[in-house]
């Protein structure tokens, strides 16, 4: 049997998120929980797909337990402000916010969808 590293799973997990297979990068995601409970790039995947699914309770489940492991989870904040813009604009103001502090590298992305926010 060919054994697969973690790194390809998720690699396969993106793939899937961006061919907008979400059932089954979500089967991904859990079958490497499965074996590695702690696996945290895998909640992060598995909160990506479950919002790109339309499932927001459940990514914003997975998103707070990347949180809960690493506070400073870029992904995870962007998530977060997506899922809270519609019920909670300064919580999602807040998420956003902390996004832009973590994105040094990509500041002008998050600094428009704050202006949009603000707005």
């Amino acid at each position: 049997m060919a054994e697969i590293s973690l790194r390809a799973y998720c690699d396969e997990v993106k793939e899937l998120i961006k061919a907008e297979s979400h059932c089954q990068a979500i089967a991904v995601c859990q079958h490497i929980l499965r074996n590695y409970p702690k696996y945290l790039e895998a909640y992060r995947l598995l909160g990506q797909a479950c919002l790109e699914k339309g499932m927001p309770s459940e990514a914003e489940d997975f998103f707070n337990r990347v949180l809960a492991a690493d506070p400073e989870d870029f992904v995870a904040h962007v998530g977060l402000s997506i899922i809270n813009e519609e019920r909670d604009l300064d919580e999602a103001i807040w998420q956003m916010e902390r996004a832009f502090e973590l994105a040094p590298d990509n500041p002008e992305v998050v600094r428009k969808e704050l202006r949009r926010l603000y707005m």
